[in-house]
């Protein structure tokens, strides 16, 4: 074999590498846009989810606060009858309202859940924290609405209902949810690019 034999064979294999060193990379880059893009519909879902649990949260004014001035504005005609009336509808208004209260707590469970599948080990510990403060929420929620239809005092039912949001496990949730949005953010590499 003459040199040009060897330097063509040599070409050959460097040639060969090179093409599968290629292959192997934009691979490796098409796996990870693929992930990246599967991130991003998946994010870009959740916020779209919270965004419009939200909305229908704050449009339905008589979720929480019309229920109890229904009743009040009955209980303070006197009549006996109409009272007794309006404690039926308060109580079946209440356990409407409990029901809608759990529907948005239930979806944000779920979209949390698709969440964790594809997190970064960074996100998951603040989505796990997260959805504990959901729950304790929820069921701060629930007792106050249970104790609406047990206690008189409504006064004091309406005060503790107004504070739910203005404590510290409001203000971590708030801080909480910069934090997932800054991660996501950075996981789909948005502003990198």
């Amino acid at each position: 074999m003459e040199t040009k034999d060897y330097l063509i064979i040599g070409l050959g294999i460097i040639g060969w590498t090179w093409g599968i060193v290629q292959f192997l990379l934009n691979r490796k880059y098409q796996k990870a846009d693929k992930a990246i893009e599967k991130r991003f519909e998946v994010y870009s879902n959740f916020m779209n989810q919270m965004d419009e649990i939200s909305l229908n949260t704050r449009t339905d004014p008589k979720m929480i606060y019309g229920i109890p001035n229904e009743f009040m504005s009955i209980a303070l005609t006197g009549d006996e009858d109409k009272i007794n009336e309006a404690l039926i509808k308060l109580n079946a208004d209440l356990l409407e309202t409990t029901k809608k209260s759990l529907q948005p707590t239930i979806i944000i469970n779920q979209e949390l859940n698709k969440l964790k599948l594809i997190a970064s080990k960074n996100l998951l510990p603040k989505i796990n924290e997260y959805k504990v403060l959901i729950s304790d929420f929820t069921n701060e929620f629930q007792s106050v609405l249970n104790n609406i239809s047990t206690i008189d005092d409504w006064e004091k039912n309406a005060i503790k209902m107004q504070s739910m949001g203005q404590n510290e496990r409001a203000l971590r949730m708030k801080e909480l949810w910069s934090d997932i949005e800054n991660l996501m953010r950075d996981e789909i590499d948005y502003y990198k690019k």
